[in-house]
């Protein structure tokens, strides 16, 4: 993954700025979160060309513009059980010729995972609370005259499916 460049010129000016704390590369590179080859090539690079901007690559250009990687990551959002073959559908509708695989990789960039959905709520903050006061309530318990059993829920007919789920938007059934 490439280092953003608010990035690089944190690592020019904690380096070799005027202004700067003049560290070396190893505490750059802790500081910045990064390698020290990653300090050392933007340190080199800026020395030569005071620009930390990424070069134009060769290669095969990107299938998608960025308008539609939103699109993509709207209808993953928006349909609970859409899988990249029904967004390559929809997109080809749209009049944009994408493959399936270009497809899960702009989801994937975008830190979307294809994993089943969640089956209950997460605790929030106040259920927390409540399970720390009752713990804190029953400290003194013999719990050595206390039986624990297991529950269990059995689904039958169960349809295993999964869904794409965007960072922060977990899916529920």
């Amino acid at each position: 993954m490439t280092l953003p460049v608010h990035q690089r010129y944190e690592i020019v000016f904690l380096s070799c700025h005027p202004l700067g704390p003049k560290l070396g590369w190893k505490a750059v590179a802790k500081e910045v979160k990064c390698d020290r080859k990653t300090v050392k090539y933007w340190l080199d690079q800026w020395k030569e060309s005071k620009d930390l901007y990424d070069s134009s690559r060769s290669g095969r250009p990107r299938a998608t513009t960025p308008k539609q990687d939103e699109q993509i990551l709207s209808l993953a959002d928006q349909q609970m059980f859409i899988t990249s073959r029904d967004i390559q559908n929809q997109m080809k509708r749209k009049g944009a010729e994408i493959s399936e695989r270009t497809v899960w990789h702009r989801l994937n960039e975008a830190g979307a995972k294809f994993s089943p959905p969640m089956s209950k709520p997460l605790l929030k903050e106040g259920h927390q609370m409540n399970c720390l006061k009752w713990a804190e309530a029953h400290m003194a318990t013999n719990w050595d005259q206390v039986i624990f059993s297991d529950e269990t829920t059995i689904h039958l007919n169960q349809v295993k499916c999964e869904v794409w789920n965007t960072p922060g938007k977990n899916k529920m059934i």
